[in-house]
């Protein structure tokens, strides 16, 4: 008989695979009828773009150690998909673990990124924000890849809560064949 599986754990894994082809945090400049962005994701940041003020320091550092983050989001996929078709929590607790550890480790590396990477007086100085002046608009932050993600992890540990009786086989019915 083919067990049942937890549905919610693929579609985290799902979810979490294709977070890793769209950007996870960018730059966008807007002002004067044109608009100019920077957006970081797994493969590879943008080119220094001085309109929206990313030095290449700024960029070195989120494409050096988001690796790292990538690792924990396709460990998170493999894990939640095989979660899905076991009875056992181990995989889908691994999987909201290291979903955990990438949305707050990636949030750490923006953090430290932005910190560290302040040039002057008009520089980022939080890992979201906006700013105004003379009709040119600087924002930045999280984008559709991280938000993504993070839908991931709320779906893995929906799915974790929910993990018994999804995967659960009636016993009663297995336990009184019908005659």
């Amino acid at each position: 008989m083919i067990p049942r599986a937890n549905f919610l754990g693929v579609v985290a894994g799902a979810l979490a695979l294709v977070s890793i082809l769209l950007p996870w945090w960018g730059i966008a400049a807007t002002g004067f009828g044109s608009t100019s962005s920077s957006m970081w994701g797994f493969f590879g940041g943008p080119a220094p773009n001085p309109q929206v003020n990313n030095s290449s320091n700024f960029s070195d550092t989120i494409t050096t150690y988001s690796p790292i983050i990538l690792a924990l989001v396709l460990l998170t996929a493999a894990l939640a998909i095989a979660g899905s078709f076991t009875t056992r929590f181990r995989f889908l607790a691994g999987g909201l673990v290291s979903s955990f550890a990438a949305v707050v480790g990636y949030a750490e590396l923006i953090s430290y990124t932005v910190s560290n990477n302040c040039q002057g007086a008009a520089c980022i100085t939080s890992p979201t924000g906006s700013e105004s002046a003379f009709g040119f608009t600087l924002t930045w932050g999280f984008q559709l890849g991280f938000y993504l993600f993070v839908a991931a992890t709320i779906t893995v540990l929906v799915g974790l809560v929910f993990h018994q009786t999804l995967t659960h086989r009636e016993a009663r019915a297995e336990a009184n064949p019908k005659k």
